[in-house]
């Protein structure tokens, strides 16, 4: 499909492109999708639901949320709900979401990472949030994002970040004993949870 014109011939021309056709990031009422402003924390979260495929998911997950600032009719409830329940998402020091409140680069990093899986290694790595920004470089979802940790991140940055993610192997959890072990596994977003193949 032809690349709207506020994004056609800019750098965000091919990850807006692909988030657009999976639907993991749409325009806004007027179809803009305005890379250069900035996001907010609930459409992050929405976005990584999207990326694993489980948006029927988030429907049924509406409901109570542990945050007394995500009431039940806040349009992401169930995204949310359900990235809690995964561990992608967490609140604040004061028990708060902050679903409005725009979203920070290390912020953006540390929902990729978990949502792929590396939180184990970005914890042995120092934790939030030096541990998740420097997992998310050494894994590529970092290519061509800029921004720096406490900056709130663009939209087109996290189009980007999310893009790179897609096609990042996941890691998993291999053992269950006693000392839980996670290794890379030769899976991605894309291939095993939106069932899509790219073509060159």
């Amino acid at each position: 499909a032809k690349a709207p014109a506020e994004i056609a011939g800019t750098r965000f021309e091919e990850p807006i492109q692909v988030l657009s056709a999976l639907k993991i990031m749409i325009g806004d009422d007027n179809g803009k999708f305005r890379p250069d402003d900035t996001i907010i924390r609930s459409e992050v979260a929405k976005m990584a639901i999207h990326a694993l495929g489980l948006e029927g998911a988030a429907e049924a997950s509406k409901g109570i949320s542990k945050f007394p600032d995500v009431v039940q009719n806040h349009w992401a409830n169930g995204y949310i709900n359900l990235a809690t329940s995964k561990g992608i998402i967490i609140g604040d020091e004061n028990g708060n979401f902050r679903p409005d409140d725009t979203i920070t680069y290390a912020e953006a990093m540390t929902i990729m990472v978990r949502t792929l899986g590396y939180e184990p290694v970005a914890k042995e790595k120092g934790g939030f949030p030096n541990g998740y920004i420097l997992t998310a470089s050494e894994n590529g979802l970092a290519k061509n994002v800029e921004g720096s940790a406490n900056k709130a991140i663009t939209r087109g940055n996290v189009a980007f970040l999310t893009m790179n993610s897609l096609e990042t192997k996941l890691m998993e959890q291999t053992n269950f004993g006693p000392v839980p072990e996670h290794s890379v596994v030769d899976k991605t977003l894309l291939t095993d949870r939106l069932g899509v193949k790219k073509y060159q």
